[in-house]
């Protein structure tokens, strides 16, 4: 955490730790990793709840968690901006980041690629990498 801000660092101590390091193609270790993934998710929505910070909602669109569909917003002069969000979990997960698809903002920003994709390179791979544990 060496470099984060405050602010970041305290948000990070509030949300449990993933441990296993396991991706889709681990069978039992996949399983117990989407049970700590859950209780992050909650953990995180809970805390942004509390702080009137809710800006997402994500769910397993099936039952092995590879798939993940939901809603994110944004509020901006009062206005709620609201967009579909999916992503697939890449059979290299977590070493490899997920791609994350706004499909309704497809093409209209130079942050996107095809089918509404966010640029990994320079926008999301940054912080995922800080992140990334061995």
């Amino acid at each position: 955490m060496e470099g984060w801000d405050p602010n970041t660092k305290s948000t990070l101590t509030q949300i449990p730790l993933l441990s296993t390091k396991a991706g889709p193609r681990d069978g039992a270790a996949w399983t117990q990793r989407l049970k700590e993934e859950y209780k992050a998710l909650i953990a995180y929505t809970s805390m942004n709840k509390s702080r009137d910070n809710d800006w997402f909602r994500i769910s397993a669109a099936n039952p092995e968690g590879t798939r993940w569909t939901g809603k994110c917003w944004y509020v901006h002069n009062l206005l709620k901006y609201e967009f579909d969000l999916q992503f697939d979990i890449p059979v290299t997960y977590p070493a490899t980041a997920p791609e994350l698809e706004l499909p309704q903002l497809d093409g209209k920003t130079q942050k996107m690629y095809r089918g509404g994709k966010i640029c990994l390179t320079v926008h999301f791979k940054p912080l995922w990498a800080k992140n990334w544990y061995d």
